[in-house]
């Protein structure tokens, strides 16, 4: 973890949930009026690395400041929100495409954030399968992306990512790495999507 001291409390959730959403729409907009080639993101990918390296051993000004207020305290390398995102999206990129990697961004971008404010703020039951998480943060999460989605691609796709985002970031997945839902979420919405274009082609 980083040499900064990290924050703790309710409001670096907050802001972690504000920066996630953040960054996803960067993404989902770059997606949609600019068409980037993946290996750009790619190197993005590879300079966030280098820099998380770098804090590993010292502070870098401001960089060291700002991530001290946005990583948890559980995090296992410093930045490692916008890094595993990055991995997790460039993976569904490379494997599925961009034209189904940009739903499952949304997905993961309006869907994460949208679970855990309703999750927090309303005091209904946990999942029976997973009690670290909450049957309203996971309708939160369903309904969030549906309603994006539809107004651009229609119902079915739209229904498509959120039940499958909403179902993977309830999983209890053992390994830490794979139940990051950075990583999970544009992976299994992907895979999903991917085989319904299949299924169903010109849904998108």
């Amino acid at each position: 973890m980083s040499p900064g001291v990290v924050e703790t409390g309710g409001g670096v959730w907050i802001r972690r949930k504000v920066f996630h959403m953040s960054v996803g729409l960067v993404f989902i907009l770059s997606l949609l009026t600019y068409d980037p080639s993946r290996w750009f993101f790619l190197i993005i990918l590879g300079i966030g690395l280098c820099i998380s390296l770098i804090l590993e051993k010292r502070r870098i000004p401001v960089l060291t400041w700002f991530l001290a207020r946005y990583d948890k305290t559980t995090d296992v390398v410093p930045g490692q929100g916008p890094i595993t995102f990055f991995v997790g999206t460039l993976l569904a990129w490379f494997i599925f495409g961009s034209d189904v990697t940009l739903l499952a961004v949304i997905a993961l971008s309006f869907g994460d954030p949208t679970a855990y404010v309703f999750g927090k703020s309303i005091n209904g039951p946990n999942l029976p399968w997973n009690k670290r998480k909450t049957v309203a943060g996971s309708i939160a999460f369903l309904v969030s992306p549906i309603i994006i989605i539809s107004l651009i691609w229609g119902p079915i796709p739209a229904v498509i990512a959120g039940v499958t985002g909403s179902i993977a970031e309830s999983l209890p997945l053992p390994n830490k790495l794979l139940s990051d839902d950075n990583i999970i979420i544009p992976v299994v919405v992907g895979a999903v999507m991917w085989i319904a274009t299949l299924i169903f082609p010109g849904i998108l």
